[in-house]
């Protein structure tokens, strides 16, 4: 199931829309409360009319479905034949197929034939991560410095299927990589360069600061959306932020090197918010609904919930002009932007600990697969 904008209405409309039926909707459910006698949850016919209008609302009004739990960004995935990238989470992923007909009919060695696929495949995706605007890790290796890809890329068996229902049928391994943390491959490609530093790349200074309280500190969006698609913004590893003047604003020596671990330089997101609604608090459904008097949730699952709205991020959103390098990795804003950020950076240490996310794009098709997630929450909650 996709959601689609039509052309007829600005996301500006269909945001200021979404305000008056927020509050109709707390107002008609607080009158449906007050005059009916009964337990409100109790009555299957109340209840199959809720899920019928929160399945419209969510179908005919994306941007009231979009706030639930602060949900405004979807992973940037970077698709290969034999694997993929989730430059959000900061994940590399090798696929790997094990065919019986071609293993002697046995399941055991397709599965073995499967895994050693799979570890073939994720090492090819890694070897084509962009390090920066010039370089793949590929070709670092050509360089003054001699990479092991093997060492740097720490994977585990992500997921394990037997899919027998075809003609023939065959073992697939999903192994996963991580690009930050410890075991990371940022980590790992830092402290091997540290070893022999290389001359286009200023390698970040130990910090004796944690970064694992700043959470409630302002992120940075950069929004690159408006980019022709010929140049549209590609991700890597150590990507620079640069100004009009050609000042290096964010690069590898200006941040901690533990922050940098823990979360790579920039999260790449697609989103189909409207600039305005990054930058407001908006409602999950959950909050609506309590408003009008009533919750489906459990206390657990209250309390659970409470504890995610006070993590929910504050967003300073800065328009990206135009991406620069030759892999259109760097991100040029304006100078008036690079004063600003250069003043919030001095109070909050946004750039300095990583805080930056990146928007690609808007996802094609709308938030495909958000609608089944929330109709099993309400549905579990109700019974």
């Amino acid at each position: 199931m996709a959601i689609l904008y039509g052309p007829e209405k600005s996301f500006e409309q269909i945001h200021s829309n979404m305000l008056t039926i927020e509050k109709n909707f707390i107002h008609v459910f607080r009158e449906q409360i007050m005059k009916s006698g009964f337990n409100f949850l109790s009555d299957r016919t109340v209840r199959l009319k809720l899920i019928v209008l929160l399945t419209v609302s969510i179908l005919f009004f994306p941007a009231f479905s979009s706030s639930i739990e602060d949900d405004r960004f979807f992973p940037f995935i970077e698709t290969y034949p034999y694997g993929k990238i989730d430059w959000d989470s900061g994940i590399i992923y090798g696929i790997g197929r094990g065919y019986l007909h071609l293993n002697k009919n046995s399941e055991s060695i397709a599965l073995r034939a499967a895994q050693v696929v799979a570890a073939g495949n994720i090492l090819k995706v890694a070897a084509g991560v962009r390090l920066d605007d010039r370089r793949t890790l590929e070709a670092l290796g050509k360089d003054r410095v001699v990479i092991e890809l093997k060492a740097l890329v720490r994977y585990r068996v992500h997921k394990t299927e037997f899919i027998k229902d075809v003609k023939q049928p065959y073992y697939e391994i999903t192994l996963s990589a991580p690009l930050t943390g410890v075991e990371g491959l940022t980590s790992m490609l830092i402290t091997k360069l540290k070893t022999v530093p290389l001359d286009w790349l200023n390698l970040p200074k130990p910090s004796d600061e944690s970064v694992l309280d700043d959470e409630e500190k302002p992120w940075l969006v950069l929004d690159a959306r408006d980019l022709p698609k010929k140049g549209l913004v590609k991700p890597a590893i150590f990507p620079k932020i640069i100004s009009e003047t050609g000042e290096t604003l964010y690069e590898t020596s200006k941040v901690d090197e533990s922050a940098l671990v823990k979360r790579g330089m920039a999260k790449y997101v697609v989103s189909d918010e409207p600039k305005e609604g990054l930058t407001s608090q908006k409602k999950s459904i959950d909050q609506i609904l309590a408003e009008a008097g009533f919750s489906f949730l459990t206390d657990e699952a209250i309390a659970g919930d409470n504890e995610k709205r006070t993590r929910r991020k504050n967003y300073i959103v800065k328009d990206v002009k135009e991406a620069r390098g030759l892999m259109n990795t760097n991100l040029l804003i304006s100078d008036t932007d690079t004063r600003q950020l250069k003043s919030e950076d001095a109070s909050s240490r946004i750039l300095k600990q990583c805080r930056v996310i990146v928007i690609v794009s808007s996802p094609i098709g709308g938030v495909e697969g958000k609608i089944d997630t929330l109709l099993a929450k309400i549905s579990d909650g109700i019974r």
